[in-house]
C-alpha cells in the first residue's frame, strides 16, 4: 500500500515538472536553471543528511558509475529537456518522454541482457514511435515547420533513452549504496556539468527576475528532486526498474492537463491520437510486467 502510494506521488509530482520548468523558463536559461534546481535539491538533501546524521561516503569502486549515470541523467536527460521545452509544449515533452519504459524494456533485453527479449516488447516501440510521429507533425505544423521542432523532439527522445539507460546502470552496479550519498553523489557531478554547459554557452545566470519562475525552481528542486529522487531510488532497490517505470503512464496526462490549466496549451486531435498510440506502445512493450503488476493488486 505505501508503495502504491508514493508511486501516486511521484507520478503527480513529476507529471507537473513538465510545466514548472515551462514557468522557471521564463526567469533562468535552460542548462544553468536547471543546475539551479538540482543546487537547491542538494542543499535540502546536505542539511537531511546532517541531522539524520547520513554518512554521504560511497564505496570504493562506485565512482565510474555514479559519474556516468550523472551525465546520461542529468546533462543529457535534464540538460536535453530543459533546452527542448523552449520549443515544444510542455505536455507534448512529457509525452515524447513516455518511451522512457520502451527503452528501458529494450536496453534491459539487449544491453543489460536482464530480462530475455521480447516480440511484444518490438512491437509496443513501432507503436509508440507512430504516436510520436503523429504529434511531432502536428507540432511542426503549429511552429510553422521550425527546424527547432524537430531537433527538440529527438533530443526528448535521446533524453528518455539516457534516463532508462542510468536506471539500469544504478540497478546492476549501484543498488547497495545508500540511497541518500548515492543520490547526492550524481546530482553534485550531474549538476557541474550543467554547469559547465550553459558556460560554454555564454547562458546568462537570470533572465528576469519573477516569483513564477523562483517558485518554480524551489518547487523541483525541494520537491520533485531532493523528495522525489529519495523515494525514486528507495523504491527502484525493491522494485523490478520496468514495472517502476509505468508511472509514466500518469507522467504524461498529468503533464498535457496542467499545460492546458496553466499554459493555455493546445490539446489538438493529433496530440489526443498520438498520446493513445505511444500508451498503447506502452502498454504492449510492458505487457508481461504489467501481468505481473496486476496479478499483485
Amino acid at each position: 500500500m505505501l508503495q502504491a502510494l508514493q508511486l501516486i506521488f511521484l507520478s503527480i509530482v513529476w507529471g507537473t515538472t513538465w510545466v514548472a520548468i515551462k514557468y522557471s523558463l521564463d526567469g533562468f536559461p535552460p542548462f544553468l536553471g536547471a543546475s539551479l534546481r538540482f543546487i537547491v535539491a542538494m542543499v535540502v538533501l546536505v542539511l537531511y543528511a546532517q541531522i539524520k546524521g547520513i554518512s554521504l561516503k560511497v564505496p570504493a569502486g562506485t565512482f565510474r558509475y555514479i559519474f556516468i549515470c550523472a551525465l546520461l541523467l542529468y546533462l543529457f536527460d535534464y540538460g536535453i529537456i530543459y533546452w527542448a521545452e523552449q520549443y515544444l509544449y510542455a505536455g507534448v515533452t512529457a509525452i515524447f518522454f513516455a518511451t522512457f519504459p520502451i527503452f528501458t524494456g529494450l536496453l534491459s533485453a539487449f544491453v543489460f541482457r536482464t530480462e530475455p527479449p521480447r516480440v511484444n516488447t518490438l512491437i509496443g516501440l513501432l507503436v509508440a514511435f507512430l504516436g510520436i510521429a503523429i504529434i511531432f507533425y502536428d507540432q511542426f505544423l503549429l511552429t510553422n515547420f521550425s527546424g527547432l521542432t524537430l531537433v527538440a523532439s529527438i533530443g526528448v527522445i535521446i533524453s528518455a533513452l539516457s534516463a532508462a539507460l542510468s536506471i539500469l546502470i544504478v540497478k546492476k552496479y549501484l543498488s547497495k549504496v545508500a540511497i541518500i550519498p548515492l543520490t547526492l553523489h550524481q546530482m553534485f557531478w550531474g549538476t557541474l556539468s550543467l554547469i559547465l554547459i550553459g558556460l560554454l554557452r555564454g547562458e546568462p545566470l537570470i533572465y528576469s527576475m519573477n516569483t513564477e519562475a523562483i517558485i518554480a525552481v524551489l518547487y523541483m528542486g525541494i520537491i520533485a528532486s531532493a523528495l522525489a529522487f529519495v523515494m525514486y531510488y528507495s523504491l527502484l532497490q525493491h522494485m523490478n526498474p520496468t514495472a517502476l517505470s509505468l508511472i509514466i503512464y500518469v507522467t504524461p496526462l498529468v503533464g498535457i492537463a496542467t499545460g492546458w490549466l496553466f499554459l493555455g496549451e493546445v490539446i489538438t486531435p493529433q496530440i489526443i491520437i498520438g498520446s493513445i498510440l505511444i500508451l498503447m506502445g506502452i502498454a504492449v512493450s510492458q505487457y508481461h510486467d504489467l501481468r505481473k503488476v496486476l496479478a499483485k493488486a
